[in-house]
């Protein structure tokens, strides 16, 4: 499994604000191949946000980069938002709290 993790900043006044604007980006990347979750986490009384996606494979993360690419950007101009970083990362462990874990390294589970 492997991720993307897109950092942000933003206006103060406008935290809760970006929740509705990036709504429609995850619809957007959610009806992508070989997607499978994403989050987004704001910090509600300050100015950083964060994009979390989920992907099956590299292969998905890959096809999934332009499309993703411009729908954090869209969202992050609705709201006066920067881009501040994007990271692709492979996910080494994943932890669910019904207590199923994964282990994976190079692409074979654990």
């Amino acid at each position: 499994m492997f991720a993307r993790v897109t950092t942000y900043e933003l206006d103060e006044a406008r935290a809760s604000e970006s929740i509705g604007a990036f709504e429609p980006a995850i619809d957007r990347v959610r009806e992508l191949d070989g997607f499978v979750d994403a989050l987004f986490l704001v910090e509600r009384d300050g100015n950083h946000a964060i994009t979390l996606t989920l992907w099956e494979s590299l292969a998905a993360l890959e096809r999934s980069r332009v499309t993703a690419s411009n729908a954090r950007n869209e969202a992050a101009r609705g709201v006066a938002a920067e881009v501040t970083s994007t990271y692709e990362l492979e996910v080494g462990i994943r932890a669910t709290a019904d207590g199923e874990g994964l282990l994976q390294a190079r692409g074979s589970t654990a």
